[in-house]
């Protein structure tokens, strides 16, 4: 035993000692100093590494062997011969007529057989860009792998020998299923031109559910069929109620029909043999069953590639409809990808095993089709799921099979009765009905196989597009102000929404927003901002706490909290609703493009963006942000801006860019410099011509005048090669800058497009202002309040010179500006903005005749329970009664015996129900199931009676996990703290939420099999679940229902359903006003309850001893001083309060230790 040890204990060194030789081989054998056969040697030691077997090679044929013999030695080179004998293992990947179709005419009659066709690849073809076959093209493969074209090498010999092992094709799956599939994308067809004639047809859809979970996915999908169908499910028997349930509930579904049969012909023989009969009693049948395919990485994906092609939108049906109604054409099913298509061409169309083909026979002999041999090439629904008219598959049913024909399942892959059957169906449409079968992929649009490798392909040639990468992928849609189901807009207050760029303190154009923001708010309007570019990945849109204390804290402080960070989907658009839309710049206008729930879209223009680059493609992207097609309505930053808007057709107002007057204003009590100059200078913006401004200095310099300069704007600049006086004063406040106004000479502030706030401050300070002359300046100043000089050193240089030296034209220049500035107050400017915008708003709103959709059945139950709700209920009410919803819903207050009046105060509305319960039969979990078991409502929205909705479009996107993904069972919003309430609790639950529950959350938490049992860990994260802010899936509640504990039952609940199979999901933009400041008291009972909550129900133990407690304590004091360092507001006086409180928890957690205190409502 002992030297058996001793033997082992080398076995790793052993292993990795021959790594590193083969690692040194490959490296040694790329070295040209070594001889070659050295180097050949080195080669093959280096490619002994263990490899997958080559499934794809054959033997070579016994035609193929005496043509490599008979080829001269002579006529054809060494490597070429050894190429045509590599490659006549894959003569399969070989078509004759397609190889001698790229050919003159002359040299395609030399071709007669597939050794002429290798020979003639391997020593001329590859270097022409000969294709062999559609499943190989030679110069793509050379321009995807460019290190194999500078080689030399065959490239077919290459993919076969290493590219496909190296995951190198020529070809990607959506480039290869385009070019082979016979119906290529979906046509817009309308129902008119197909609905009568689809509508006459009776249409069954048969499916064959193994796998229970896939369920719902397929009955989104037939969901999606425009017309009545008949569903019969073949199933396990503990899955027909759930199967009926799922299915019945589709509005298109007449009649469901589940059995179950014996497991046994996979979905072959229920569809055949338990479905039979009524195969034939419909015009049309789709076959689908749940497609698991975990031995084969080839169909991968394939499940939901079938579905997308056949069934995935509307205009995919009617598209398939169209070809299936042509009379020829008998079978639509989904095209094969490639790496299935080359798996076929191996095999044949028999497959792998002989058993397809021999179980087969008997049918073929019966039909007469005794041409079709072993090696026969012919057309088949892969994969068995397909449209069909059921006359083709009549020699099948006939055939008179019975259950106990097929095979029993063993886990086969091929060989089976039912995968005799696959390739039959196909047999018996061509060769014996005499039909055609199409292939389709007119659904790929809607396919997220083909969104995630479509991703995957751009990526290897990521473009940088001066930031339009980012937005581009956003498109236009129309504006649909009748999306929602009741118009409740008001021209008093609209919910503005601004989509902005990304931010840092000092840009005066975010500051232009924030102001015009400002006022809207103060005139009544709700204002929320959404800031493009700055997600990466696919992350949905939150809250951001970042961008608005950066607003708050540099900017101007805006009443709105609902600043969030914009995903970067169509999906994450589709979740953003109001009255009116603004872009703020060029690609800020894309994703508003794409935003198609407002009446109005307006772009507030600070700038003619074009001009910031050279003429190219950003310059096009931009210009064509512009275009009155867009019916933009736009705001314009100055009256040059105006007049550009109007020249492509839009309707456009501007404003003057105003000033400040409690900060920039003339004092005369500030001793002036006489030879002192302001130089803006912002390096990152060319249109601010810095190096102009440079330029213009150094000429001054050269003049002979005496002055300094004083540069702003711009932190960490370099020398500017001026031997004069310079000083950087970086990026200055609001303040700062006045002082610096108020104390130069001149000011030199160049635009090269449009001028920005800068020259109105400094005018409105005193300080005259050197500009450029150009037709945008002309237009932006006010006659003779600046300098304007032509745009090149010399003449700048003379301006300053001029303004420097007569004190007379300086004040006289200097009195132009303030009395032009005198009057220029933001609140009349904004006026003009506020004003535009609600007359073409109200404008739009007549326009689109907006009328109120019909009264249905609610889609959703709203669940308020209430008990003396007070003031708040009614605003939680009425906030509710305003959101927007493409369906009805319905408020149901369960009232536990109120004292208050707060019913009694409750608005008029149809949509509320009220149901009163004695005050003692209150329970959390009790009372809701109580309120789901009355809810009308497809799906139950559950409010506390003190959680605000933070805006309208609160239901919609609580709503959106559950309409996205039916495995949902729950989803839970976010909370933010009331108006009013301590910053601490406002942090405390951005770090919740907008951080470890986002992070978390970004997909639907499920559990895998292992982890579905009892007494398996669920994670915090995975268990977290808030009640006072969430919306369950009624199905799913009916399946697993909450508990009726005193405290805790949200948590418990949905660790049930993720233990059930369910899902749960966060909606990061579902936000309500959630939050308590509890005082000593309150916080240690409600400690002390969380405690014994943890170690009863969830078995876990929280920290109890004092040093454990103690850490606590000093651990929240440590949060709360970093929020300290982000908000400057939080006082002293709040940290020490707060400091109390974490003593009261430390006490509720160590009092419950000690088995003191129990679980309290």
């Amino acid at each position: 035993m002992a030297n058996a040890s001793k033997k082992n204990q080398f076995k790793p060194s052993i292993s990795s000692g021959r790594q590193l030789l083969r690692s040194t081989a490959r490296r040694l054998s790329q070295q040209r100093i070594i001889p070659r056969f050295i180097r050949q040697r080195l080669q093959r030691t280096s490619n002994q590494d263990s490899q997958i077997p080559d499934n794809r090679r054959q033997k070579t044929t016994p035609e193929l062997q005496a043509y490599i013999q008979g080829i001269d030695e002579n006529q054809v080179k060494k490597p070429e011969r050894r190429a045509i004998r590599e490659l006549a293992h894959y003569a399969y990947a070989f078509d004759i007529d397609f190889y001698k179709s790229q050919l003159p005419r002359e040299e395609s009659e030399k071709i007669n057989n597939l050794g002429n066709c290798l020979e003639h690849y391997c020593t001329t073809g590859w270097q022409l860009g000969i294709d062999p076959s559609p499943l190989f093209e030679t110069n793509n493969y050379f321009s995807k792998y460019p290190d194999i074209k500078e080689s030399g090498i065959n490239p077919m010999v290459h993919f076969f020998k290493f590219g496909i092992r190296e995951g190198r094709y020529s070809m990607d799956d959506i480039h290869f299923m385009r070019k082979t599939a016979n119906i290529k994308k979906a046509s817009s067809i309308g129902e008119d031109k197909l609905d009568s004639s689809v509508k006459k047809k009776k249409i069954g859809v048969f499916l064959h559910i193994f796998y229970p979970e896939l369920a719902p996915t397929i009955a989104d999908y037939l969901g999606k069929i425009p017309t009545n169908i008949d569903i019969y499910i073949s199933t396990n028997q503990d899955s027909i109620d759930k199967l009926k349930e799922v299915f019945s509930g589709l509005d298109n579904s007449k009649k469901v029909q589940v059995k179950s049969f014996p497991n046994i012909g996979r979905d072959v023989a229920p569809f055949i043999v338990g479905f039979g009969e009524e195969i034939t009693q419909y015009d049309l049948i789709l076959k689908l069953h749940s497609k698991k395919s975990p031995h084969s990485n080839a169909l991968s994906g394939w499940f939901e590639h079938c579905l997308d092609n056949l069934i995935g939108s509307i205009d995919v049906f009617y598209t398939n409809m169209l070809e299936l109604n042509k009379d020829d054409v008998a079978i639509i099913y989904p095209v094969e990808n490639y790496a299935l298509s080359l798996g076929i061409k191996h095999d044949s169309c028999w497959g792998h095993e002989d058993g397809n083909y021999d179980k087969a026979k008997p049918l073929l002999n019966k039909l007469g089709l005794h041409q079709i041999d072993r090696n026969s090439e012919f057309i088949f629904p892969t994969g068995n799921m397909f449209w069909c008219k059921p006359a083709v598959l009549k020699p099948i049913l006939d055939w008179g099979l019975k259950f106990e024909d097929f095979d029993n399942e063993g886990g086969q892959i091929d060989g089976t009765l039912a995968h005799s059957i696959e390739r039959l169906i196909g047999l018996c449409c061509t060769h014996y009905a005499h039909k055609i079968i199409v292939t389709s992929y007119c659904g790929y649009r809607d396919s997220k196989q083909y969104q995630s490798d479509k991703q995957v392909i751009e990526g290897r040639n990521k473009l940088q597009i001066d930031g339009f990468e980012k937005v581009i992928q956003f498109k236009e849609k129309p504006l649909d102000a009748d999306w929602k189901n009741r118009y409740n807009a008001c021209s008093n207050r609209l919910q503005i929404h601004w989509v902005i760029p990304n931010f840092t303190r000092g840009l005066g154009g975010h500051m232009t927003i924030f102001r015009t923001i400002d006022f809207l708010e103060r005139c009544g309007h709700d204002c929320t901002i959404w800031v493009h570019s700055e997600m990466k990945g696919e992350k949905p849109s939150r809250l951001s706490s970042l961008h608005k204390r950066v607003i708050d804290q540099y900017f101007i402080k805006l009443k709105t909290d609902q600043v969030y960070m914009l995903g970067n989907t169509d999906k994450d658009l589709e979740r953003v609703s109001g009255d009116v839309v603004i872009a703020t710049d060029r690609m800020s206008a894309y994703p508003v493009l794409g935003m198609r729930k407002f009446s109005k879209r307006f772009y507030f223009v600070q700038d003619y963006e074009p001009f910031f680059f050279a003429k190219g493609t950003s310059t096009i992207l931009t210009e064509q942000t512009y275009t009155s097609n867009h019916e933009f309505a736009c705001i314009c930053a100055s009256p040059w801006l105006k007049n550009m808007m109007i020249e492509q057709g839009n309707p456009a107002i501007s404003f003057p860019l105003a000033v400040d007057a409690n900060t920039y204003y003339h004092s005369k009590d500030n001793e002036r410099s006489k030879n002192i100059i302001a130089f803006y200078v912002r390096r990152s913006t060319p249109r601010r011509l810095y190096q102009l401004g440079l330029l213009a200095l150094r000429a001054l310099f050269d003049l002979g005048d005496s002055f300094e300069i004083v540069t702003f704007g711009e932190d960490d600049l370099p020398d500017l090669g001026i031997p004069v006086k310079i000083t950087h004063a970086g990026i200055l406040n609001a303040e700062s800058l006045s002082k610096l106004y108020q104390t130069c000479t001149v000011g030199l502030v160049l635009s090269g497009t449009n001028y920005s706030l800068v020259p109105n401050e400094m005018m409105a300070c005193g300080l005259p202002v050197v500009d450029i002359d150009a037709t945008h300046t002309r237009l932006s100043y006010t006659p003779n309040t600046a300098v304007l000089a032509q745009p090149n050193p010399e003449a700048l240089a003379a301006a300053l010179s001029q303004l420097l030296n007569d004190d007379a034209l300086r004040e006289q220049v200097t009195t132009a500006g303030l009395v032009a500035t005198k009057n220029l107050t933001w609140d009349q400017s904004n006026s003009i903005v506020e004003n535009f915008i609600r007359n073409q708003f109200e404008a739009a709103a007549a326009a689109n005749h907006h009328q109120n959709g019909v009264h249905t059945n609610p889609i959703v139950t709203i669940v308020i329970p209430v008990y003396n709700g007070g003031d708040l209920l009614r605003g939680v009410v009425e906030t509710c009664l305003q959101q927007d919803l493409d369906a009805e819903f319905e408020i149901l207050i369960i009232d536990s015996s109120s004292t208050d009046g707060c019913i009694d105060d409750l608005p008029e509305d149809d949509r509320i129900r009220i149901h009163r319960i004695a005050k003692g039969e209150f329970g959390h979990g009790r009372t809701r199931n109580l309120g789901v078991s009355l809810a009308r409502g497809e799906f139950v929205a559950f409010l506390t009676q003190d959680a605000l909705p933070a805006n309208k479009m609160w239901l919609m996107n609580l709503l959106a996990p559950l309409q996205d993904d039916r495995e949902v069972a729950g989803v839970f919003g976010c909370h933010i703290a009331h108006e009013g309430h301590n910053p601490l609790t406002s942090y405390d639950l951005d770090q919740h939420f907008n951080r470890w529950i986002f992070r978390s959350h970004r997909k639907p938490i499920e559990l895998d099999e292992s982890r579905k049992k009892p007494d398996a860990p669920i994670s915090n994260h995975e268990r977290f679940y808030s009640d006072n802010n969430s919306c369950l899936r009624k199905t799913a509640w009916e399946q697993v229902q909450m508990p009726e504990v005193i405290y805790g039952e949200d948590q418990l609940w949905a660790m049930a359903i993720l233990r059930h199979g369910f899902k749960k999901a966060y909606a990061s933009t579902a936000i309500v006003r959630h939050s308590h400041e509890y005082n000593f008291r309150e916080t240690l009972i409600r400690a002390n309850t969380e405690w014994h909550f943890y170690q009863q129900h969830l078995g876990e133990h929280l920290p109890s001893t004092k040093k454990e407690v103690r850490a606590m304590i000093e651990s929240g004091c440590v949060n709360d001083k970093k929020a300290q360092e982000l908000y400057p507001e939080i006082t002293e006086d709040q940290l020490n309060a707060r400091r109390k409180l974490h003593f009261a928890r430390a006490c509720g957690y160590y009092f419950a230790g000690k088995g003191i205190g129990y679980i309290r409502p």
